[in-house]
């Protein structure tokens, strides 16, 4: 009998705003009088997530949307303080990883943030964190539009050609130590959600750039999963968007809190890798860049 957790976790709620006006939310102080996010959302206090720990070798890529490798890294727990040696060592392990799991002719890594939670998290301080905290809204990270545009912003006159063949956006997450108990990272069967009904297209705006990626309304239908006492050398791999209509459109994930989670259980600490994934025009030399959220 398949193991059960009761959670809560966020979503957006149902709002006739976002049939005329699209959900955004500023990353930075906005004019005076301007609001800063116009997304609603609703806390669903009885969701089910499954352990994924017994039946962890029937995922596939290809159905769920999601599996767990095996990632070992030369890295140190306390490696993972220096961005420098992220860059240099971490994310050509993620970027090796990922070619030879998908067979891609490129991999290009455009983003990694490290995520250690605050002892008051999900309280806010009202300070600023030095670390990301754990996201508690389930959510998609891209869209497949963003991530063509991805493309473009890194690669410059190569994009068309790069963007002739299939483009997949990718997410990499492991745990920096384990086991994890403290706000394990949940993902939803992409099979149970559809696109059209249950996913809406929001916009992360920064002073910079603007990310859109999806937010996700609640269903019964929905299938979590986590995987229990997770560690260190298993990362969670799973789609994000694909160029391919055919393809997996995205994995809506979240961190959740777990009933089971003691006081002295540490708090949670990650590292995520979001990649684009070629696999045609290998003769492009295409070049990658890495920034910290």
């Amino acid at each position: 009998m398949a193991t059960m957790v009761r959670t809560s976790m966020h979503f957006l709620s149902k709002n006739d705003l976002y049939s005329t006006t699209k959900p955004y939310s500023l990353r930075f102080e906005p004019p005076e009088g301007f609001p800063r996010s116009n997304i609603t959302l609703e806390r669903h206090e009885d969701l089910q997530i499954e352990d994924a720990r017994p039946i962890i070798d029937e995922f596939s890529l290809e159905k769920q949307g999601f599996r767990i490798i095996n990632l070992e890294s030369k890295m140190a727990y306390e490696d993972f303080e220096d961005d420098a040696r992220i860059v240099e060592i971490y994310l050509s392990e993620v970027a090796n990883a990922l070619q030879e799991l998908l067979g891609a002719s490129h991999v290009q890594i455009f983003e990694h943030t490290v995520r250690k939670r605050h002892e008051e998290f999900p309280v806010a301080t009202g300070e600023p964190y030095r670390w990301n905290q754990p996201t508690s809204m389930a959510h998609v990270d891209t869209t497949s539009t963003w991530a063509a545009d991805m493309v473009h912003r890194l690669n410059g006159d190569k994009a068309e050609d790069l963007l002739r063949g299939r483009i997949q956006c990718v997410n990499t997450w492991k745990p920096l130590r384990g086991p994890v108990r403290d706000w394990p990272l949940a993902l939803c069967d992409t099979r149970t959600v559809h696109p059209d009904t249950d996913l809406e297209p929001a916009d992360l705006v920064y002073a910079e750039y603007i990310v859109e990626n999806r937010q996700i309304y609640h269903s019964h239908r929905h299938k979590w999963y986590y995987v229990s006492d997770q560690q260190p050398n298993e990362a969670w791999v799973f789609m994000q968007s694909d160029s391919d209509p055919s393809g997996i459109s995205g994995v809506a994930h979240s961190a959740f809190p777990h009933p089971s989670s003691l006081p002295t259980d540490p708090p949670r600490e990650s590292v995520e890798v979001r990649a684009l994934v070629y696999y045609a025009n290998a003769d492009v030399v295409v070049g990658s860049y890495s920034r910290r959220t």
